[in-house]
């Protein structure tokens, strides 16, 4: 495997947010061992390229936490020793380098006794979101960010296009994973509404593997994630470039991941 590939599999395989191994506790280094072996890889190779992504996270977050629009979030936050903060979403906030990543780093500079705990697992769909909550409610968050959706207007197969969650589905699940949260673990419950896709490559993966996204499935998330939570940060209004995504026209690259992180602090 050369190694721009095995590092695309590292930066988006956080297999600790799996539901079995997050209530089990399963540590990084155990799942670098079970990816080394999957894969046909050196485990120490692994673990080293998890250690530069996480290098590189931590570098932008000590770049970051001056900015004006970051600190000025951080304060906003009014964050309390012993708070504690997860992220539940899919492989936007599983992504090692991801806004969420850059939010664990900067929230004990602003307060050193809080914390972020990223529970995103790539490919998650709202419904497998659910089936986390257990395991959400025995971390006492004090408050949750939540962002979901992508992959629920995921099609798969190319001629068929088949939706993986319903529209009416995406809105019960998030309205039920809020009511659990909010009511079993007395967190403060905030939605982040997905950023857009790149019309122009999000659905070339169509023949090719059949697996991919129509833009026009957007509008109406958009609107789920409004309706479900009126105070969402919006990500769908942020404006974009080109560089904000990789190739892929899905995932956000570095600079779009700060652009978010800069979104989420600046409406949360």
């Amino acid at each position: 495997m050369d190694s721009d590939l095995m590092t695309r599999l590292i930066r988006y395989a956080d297999l600790t947010a799996w539901p079995a191994f997050a209530a089990l506790g399963v540590q990084e280094q155990e799942v670098d061992r079970l990816l080394a072996v999957t894969a046909g890889l050196d485990p120490s190779a692994v673990a080293g390229v998890r250690a530069e992504l996480g290098g590189r996270v931590r570098a932008a977050a000590g770049a970051l936490v001056g900015e004006p629009p970051v600190a000025d979030g951080l304060r906003r936050m009014a964050l309390r020793p012993g708070e504690r903060v997860v992220v539940v979403g899919d492989s936007i906030s599983a992504d090692r380098l991801s806004w969420a990543r850059l939010l664990a780093e900067l929230v004990p500079m602003a307060e050193p006794e809080a914390s972020v705990e990223v529970l995103a697992l790539s490919g998650r769909t709202s419904s497998e979101a659910l089936a986390l909550g257990p395991v959400l409610v025995s971390r006492m968050p004090t408050r949750v960010l939540v962002m979901l959706g992508t992959n629920d207007v995921r099609r798969e197969g190319a001629a068929t296009g088949i939706r993986m969650v319903s529209a009416e589905e995406t809105g019960r699940n998030l309205r039920a994973l809020r009511l659990l949260l909010e009511t079993e673990a007395g967190a403060r419950v905030r939605f982040v509404v997905p950023p857009p896709l790149d019309p122009g490559r999000a659905g070339l993966t169509r023949e090719l593997t059949g697996e991919w996204w129509d833009g026009a499935d957007m509008p109406g998330l958009v609107a789920i994630v409004r309706d479900v939570d009126p105070d969402a940060v919006d990500l769908s209004r942020m404006p974009l470039r080109g560089d904000f995504w990789e190739d892929d026209g899905l995932h956000p690259s570095p600079i779009g991941q700060v652009a978010i992180l800069r979104a989420v602090l600046t409406r949360i």
